[in-house]
């Protein structure tokens, strides 16, 4: 079972910094023998509470910035000089019972209602309480939340922390031993049904720790030097269902009280509230304020991190300065151009390439009922294809009579492919590289030249719009963006033999590339950047309209949106979250960013809208990246660690 600890200061404590530091340390040491999956912390001064929460044992946790980040800070804004004064420490060294602990919401110090708990055990009636509590609302899968939730809403409802925590001790099933902070009180909760807990004081140090087992307070002690140890009395039991109140003024016990309802209580009753509630900060929060915080063009959104990007004395960047307008060549000349095509006896006249997303959707629907064209769709499905893309296509297809035709990889294959390159990233993650999880998709050109040929239709036509260009891509492996073209090949030759050159010098230094997708990967880039692509981009000629697609796709097809997005966009793309994501966590931006800048700069959105947007788009959709994770064979929860794990740009 997991393991809980903590470190209480007084505000005149004796201990330096150095040995606070020391100790807080062996006690996640020593309490990681209960749980290697995450680690987390929360440490509390007078004016603020920060929570720090890692996916990783408490040992790697211990190395990571965000630790040292958080310790650093909170020993400054307490003052004390060479002392650690005015810090309460709780800690977590967890072993996974619910929720998996990749996503950092699952792991522990959970923060609710003002409530900063750790909690060792199972809470087993989990889904009553959330019941019995409509009004507080759920955001993770720890039991630990409901916990916490309760405890807050009730310490309120009671107007007494002794009252609160008899209530929910009360109301739970199963196994709890938990510690907590509050934002407004100075005040840390122990409290157990178990007896879990053990805790030594040193009124002439003005310190006091916990730990989860009496083996490790023992050990703690032994290893205190410089008499320290001699400070401390003995180590105390918190009784199986009692509890009891340090003060974090004196690092002392306040009060301690039975847990069963009318029990005995010790001490000197209901703690006062502060006057002015603790900030309590997560490293998700600093996170997200790191990102609010990147510079950005002062036109569109695109952010310093982005490969060549440079801005001007008036915050411009590159991009937007470089930036060609939409040229596009109308309805007349498309007209010109399917008319050379078009069927005169109902059969098929074009192909268009048709992954079940949004644009190609649209084209499809264009083609048949505006344009006059007897299409048939075609989609290469190496894998990734989602269920939720299926669904939309057998919406169009059935609606407009549309023959669809499959070309199937080897899905085996490919999802073994994905995972070796996927598996050989995470070992040494490099941005560059991302787009080889995307490798085993490019043969869809080839396929597409095939069936023209086979089927002696001379029209395949493509839906890609002038707003997804994604240099950001190759900008990783150091090639610059060659022009504003939509066109899905358009490199250089020299941009061409650099990237080659780029893929080349990561397969040498990490050889876990060269494995069994090798071929695959080549023959990749044979499709993408030689393959003859002879095509109709459909946006070369008629305006793309956002907002027109989402509303002919929504009325008229019932077309479905992802349960955890709220764009329309790359939801029929298993790997868009994935990768996504990675973008998202090291460099702040996706891309979205690049997306929407794209249509500020074409005057289509506002900045601010385009804002708004990806604050709302770049959310992790962690349902789709498990799934994703599934279907590939990766750990979840290693890949987490590993994303999380690289120093970000920003």
């Amino acid at each position: 079972m997991c393991g809980i600890l903590g470190v209480f200061t007084a505000d005149r404590s004796g201990l330096t910094r150095d040995a606070y530091r020391r100790l807080l340390e062996r006690l996640f040491i020593l309490s990681e023998s209960r749980g290697k999956e995450a680690a987390g912390l929360a440490l509390a001064t007078p004016s603020a509470i920060r929570v720090v929460r890692k996916p990783v044992a408490a040992s790697a946790m211990l190395r990571s910035e965000d630790y040292r980040a958080a310790t650093r800070e909170a020993l400054q804004e307490a003052g004390g000089g060479e002392y650690a004064r005015s810090i309460s420490a709780i800690g977590h060294a967890r072993l996974v019972t619910n929720g998996m602990q990749g996503i950092d919401a699952n792991n522990q110090p959970v923060v609710k209602n003002g409530v900063v708990c750790v909690h060792n055990g199972i809470i087993v009636n989990e889904e009553r309480l959330w019941s019995d509590y409509p009004f507080l609302r759920r955001e993770s899968e720890v039991d630990t939340e409901v916990l916490a939730a309760v405890l807050g809403c009730e310490t309120e409802r009671a107007g007494s922390l002794e009252g609160g925590t008899r209530e929910v001790f009360a109301r739970i099933h199963g196994e709890a031993s938990i510690a907590a902070l509050f934002s407004d009180l100075d005040q840390i909760l122990l409290a157990t049904n178990t007896g879990s807990l053990f805790y030594a004081a040193s009124p002439a140090l003005g310190v006091a720790f916990f730990a989860s087992e009496l083996v490790i307070a023992r050990r703690i002690i032994a290893g205190l030097k410089n008499g320290v140890q001699d400070a401390f009395g003995e180590i105390e039991q918190v009784k199986a269902g009692t509890a009891c109140v340090f003060d974090q003024r004196s690092a002392s016990v306040l009060a301690t009280f039975d847990l069963r309802p009318g029990g005995i209580a010790w001490g000197c009753g209901a703690p006062a509230k502060r006057r002015c509630p603790r900030r309590i900060e997560t490293s998700a929060e600093r996170t997200l304020e790191r990102w609010q915080r990147l510079r950005r063009c002062s036109r569109c959104v695109l952010p310093e991190t982005m490969p060549f990007i440079e801005f001007d004395g008036d915050g411009v960047c590159n991009y937007c300065r470089n930036h060609r307008g939409q040229s596009l060549k109308g309805r007349e000349a498309l007209e010109q151009v399917l008319e050379r095509h078009r069927s005169r006896n109902g059969e098929p006249d074009c192909l268009i390439g048709f992954s079940g997303g949004r644009d190609s959707s649209y084209a499809l629907h264009l083609l048949k009922t505006e344009l006059s064209m007897t299409p048939i769709a075609y989609t290469y499905d190496w894998g990734m294809v989602t269920d939720l893309a299926r669904r939309n296509q057998a919406r169009l297809c059935g609606q407009l009579g549309v023959e669809h035709v499959w070309v199937s990889a080897d899905i085996k294959a490919k999802r073994r492919n994905i995972k070796r390159n996927v598996e050989a990233w995470l070992r040494r993650p490099d941005l560059g590289m991302v787009p080889l999880f995307m490798a085993g998709d490019k043969q869809f050109m080839y396929h597409a030249n095939r069936l023209m040929k086979e089927s002696g239709i001379h029209l395949m036509v493509y839906a890609t719009n002038h707003f997804e260009r994604t240099d950001f891509k190759v900008g990783f492996c150091g090639v610059r963006p060659a022009d504003a073209s939509i066109r899905l090949h358009r490199l250089s030759l020299a941009g061409k033999a650099k990237l080659a050159a780029y893929y080349a010098r990561q397969f040498m230094v990490n050889p876990r590339y060269l494995n069994g997708s090798l071929l695959d990967t080549f023959t990749a880039f044979l499709s993408y950047y030689v393959v003859k692509q002879d095509f109709l981009f459909l946006f070369d000629y008629v305006p793309w309209d956002e907002v027109r697609i989402n509303q002919v796709l929504r009325e008229r097809y019932d077309w479905e949106l992802a349960r955890d997005t709220s764009t329309t966009w790359r939801i029929g793309d298993g790997t868009a979250p994935f990768y996504n994501y990675i973008y998202q966590t090291i460099a702040g931006f996706s891309e979205y960013e690049t997306f929407r800048s794209n249509q500020v700069r074409e005057g289509v959105m506002p900045r601010e809208e385009a804002l708004r947007l990806i604050g709302v788009e770049n959310v992790a959709r962690f349902e789709s990246i498990q799934e994703y994770c599934r279907l590939i064979g990766v750990d979840f929860d290693h890949a987490m660690r590993a994303i999380d794990g690289v120093p970000k740009l920003y």
